[in-house]
């Protein structure tokens, strides 16, 4: 068996996903670090959050990266050694920790800076409607279509900021521009879903947060990883500290190609994949693209044990 572990991105972050974690015995040691990084309590921060907060930048980023350390700390032992980690977005941040070259520590200080950078970029942009600052444009689409889409992205100014497989893409920009794109009559038989993300990652309107978040990367306790971990923005294989200062910094806002990473994990041979979550977006994706590979979400399972039992059938 060839594993790869995969971290989330936003939008599959629901109210209820801490709860576990801010009351188990066994995460007390992380609570008190999170508490410490954040400022304040963090159960205390995350019950006074609303559902709409909960999508806020800032937050989503703090509570995911929560999510995923508690998560990768509870299966790490029973799992076998990775081949790989691939991580989506905030999620590529979290693969570095995983693959053994960031502590929890510095996790969650490098994904709290990197959020408050973003938002302050973010700032400076034009406001909208408040739905958010990224669509999921989905499915093939027509010569036509593509034509009219490209047409509305140059009138809007929008960008892909990521290439998933299967012809989807995620635009961004100014949440104005995303308002008026999916007005556009010229789109308006296009299969598209608004994303609760607050900035628009991955395009060129981020690149003020780039060198700040280089800075703070290379001041960093970051090391050379365990385990390799793929690059979102090409799909190559990392291996050093250096990938990351190139890397980390430059996905803010540059796209990404899922897609590319995706055909990296079958040229690997990587046959398993379990996604930390929350959510299982990537895992299906993994699974529906490639025949013969088994991908799951951890929250899929009962139990450390249920994952276990998955886990040996496929070994």
């Amino acid at each position: 068996m060839k594993l790869a572990i995969l971290c989330s991105g936003q939008a599959g972050q629901h109210s209820r996903m801490l709860d576990d974690i801010l009351d188990a015995p066994d995460c007390a040691e992380l609570r008190a670090l999170a508490s410490e990084v954040l400022g304040q309590d963090i159960a205390t921060w995350w019950r006074g959050l609303d559902a709409k907060q909960i999508f806020a930048n800032a937050n989503a980023q703090f509570a995911i990266a929560l999510y995923q350390i508690a998560t990768w700390a509870r299966i790490a032992s029973v799992v076998p050694q990775p081949a790989v980690v691939a991580g989506y977005s905030l999620g590529e941040v979290l693969a570095w920790h995983v693959a053994g070259a960031l502590d929890v520590a510095q996790t969650l200080r490098l994904v709290r800076l990197r959020a408050e950078l973003m938002d302050r970029v973010a700032a400076t942009l034009p406001p909208g409607s408040g739905e958010g600052c990224m669509v999921l444009w989905r499915g093939r689409s027509t010569p036509a279509m593509r034509a009219a889409r490209e047409r509305a992205m140059t009138t809007h100014g929008l960008e892909i900021a990521i290439h998933r497989p299967g012809g989807d893409l995620v635009l961004g920009g100014p949440e104005s521009a995303i308002d008026a794109f999916v007005a556009d009559p010229a789109v308006q038989h296009a299969d598209l879903k608004r994303l609760q993300v607050s900035v628009p990652s991955h395009t060129r309107w981020l690149a003020d947060a780039v060198e700040p978040f280089r800075d703070a990367l290379a001041a960093s306790p970051l090391a050379d990883p365990v385990v390799p971990v793929l690059a979102g923005i090409d799909g190559n294989v990392l291996r050093r500290r250096s990938d990351a200062l190139a890397n980390l910094p430059a996905q803010l806002a540059r796209p990404l190609h899922w897609d590319w990473c995706q055909e990296t994990l079958a040229s690997l041979g990587v046959d398993v994949a379990l996604e930390l979550g929350p959510g299982n977006d990537l895992a299906k994706l993994l699974e529906m693209g490639e025949a013969g590979g088994a991908a799951r979400g951890v929250e899929e399972f009962g139990s450390v044990a249920g994952l276990r039992e998955w886990l040996e059938v496929h070994q």
